[in-house]
């Protein structure tokens, strides 16, 4: 897959995508009830990786020559974002925001690998 700078193997581009999807994953998790398992530390972890998240993914715009998906991607995203910090916190939504996210990872890739090229 071409990119701003050069070009990306197959195996690149499926090993990123796996760790987008593990990294969105992990926000779910978090705001799980029924996960045990200590994702972050805390809540401001929680916010920092997130904010970072976005900002790395964003980040992937330019790089990858503006992919159409990447715009409901950071949308989706920004969405459970803000949701995760207020007062009216709902998970059901939150989850479905989390998982639509992970299709459009899966889109946004599945895409561009067709056409191999910026746009």
């Amino acid at each position: 897959m071409k990119h701003l700078y050069g070009e990306f193997s197959s195996e690149q581009i499926q090993l990123n995508s796996r760790l987008m999807h593990n990294e969105v994953h992990k926000l779910l998790l978090y705001k799980d009830k029924n996960v045990e398992q200590e994702i972050f530390a805390s809540d401001k972890d929680f916010i920092i990786y997130f904010t970072n998240l976005l900002y790395r993914f964003g980040g992937l715009n330019e790089l990858l020559g503006c992919p159409v998906q990447m715009v409901a991607l950071l949308a989706t995203l920004q969405s459970a974002f803000d949701m995760a910090q207020s007062d009216d916190f709902n998970y059901c939504e939150y989850r479905r925001l989390i998982l639509d996210s992970h299709n459009y990872i899966k889109n946004m890739f599945e895409e561009m690998e067709g056409e191999n090229c910026l746009h």
